[in-house]
This record gives structure tokens, sequence and C-alpha cells, in this order.
């Protein structure tokens, strides 16, 4: 996660530790520059893309939508040091460009680790596919001989 790639996988995604914005050392600046999304069903009350934020400085945003409602709409805010989503699930539907997507998607399947463990199998593990939802009847198989044991790049 931390190795520098070529630019065929896109901009660097820069990674911090869990518990960074609990770190007593957090900078003040930082604090009290925070923006609360909470994501909302689309056509609701007060739900639309817009970049109007409550009395309370929470913004609500619509799910599913895709990269360019994001940029549209957080461009506004790009001076925020901190932008929290109440939950991430069904808030991104997909990117609008489709070269960003395929960067994306090489960088973030080299994130992927080890599902560990099968017993009595050797090798005693199956590595995890991140896109397998994608595919219909993909199921996790270990690897079938040393020479299988390792992702294919």
């Amino acid at each position: 996660m931390l190795k520098e790639h070529p630019e065929e996988f896109g901009p660097r995604v820069g990674i911090r530790e869990y518990s960074f914005l609990d770190n007593p050392s957090l900078p003040k600046q930082v604090k009290e520059s925070w923006l609360d999304v909470h994501l909302c069903q689309g056509g609701s009350d007060g739900c639309r893309a817009s970049n109007d934020t409550s009395p309370l400085g929470v913004l609500k945003f619509p799910k599913h939508s895709n990269q360019e409602t994001f940029e549209t709409i957080f461009s506004s805010f790009k001076d925020f040091k901190v932008i929290q989503f109440s939950s991430m699930q069904d808030a991104f539907l997909g990117f609008t460009d489709k070269t960003r997507e395929e960067k994306f998607r090489k960088r973030v399947k080299r994130y992927v680790g080890i599902w560990c463990c099968v017993e009595n199998h050797t090798p005693g593990h199956i590595y995890y596919d991140m896109y397998w939802d994608e595919k219909p009847g993909w199921k996790p198989v270990p690897p079938q001989t040393a020479a299988d044991d390792h992702p294919h790049w």
C-alpha cells in the first residue's frame, strides 16, 4: 500500500493509521476543519446533490452518486481537512472516467493480501480477489501448485 507505483496505477493514495483522527497530537486546524456527510436516499426530503450544509455543518448527500457528482459537490469543500461520511455503503455508484477507473482498480487490486487459511491443503491459503462480487459463480479456490501460490502480477 505504501509502495510507489507507476502512472498506470493512478495517483498515490495516502494511508494513515486507523486512530489518526483520535490522536491527541492532531493539529487544532484539522480538528476544526471537519465536514460531516450523511448519506440519504435521493429524492427524499432535503436530499439532493447540493453543496448546502445544515446549520450544524452536515451535508446530506445522495446515495448511489457517480464520480461527476462527487467531484462537483465536493470541489466546494476542498479546503476542509476532514470529510467524514456516516457510511460508505452505497455511496459511490461508479466512475464516469473509464481510464481513471481502470487505474484505480489496478491499484486497489494490489492492496489485498492473503485470505488465510485452508486446512489440509498445501499451500494453505487463498489469495483474495478484490472484485470477486463482480464475477457470477466465483468461488475461492486455493492455489493448486506452488507456481500458483502468488498473484499473477
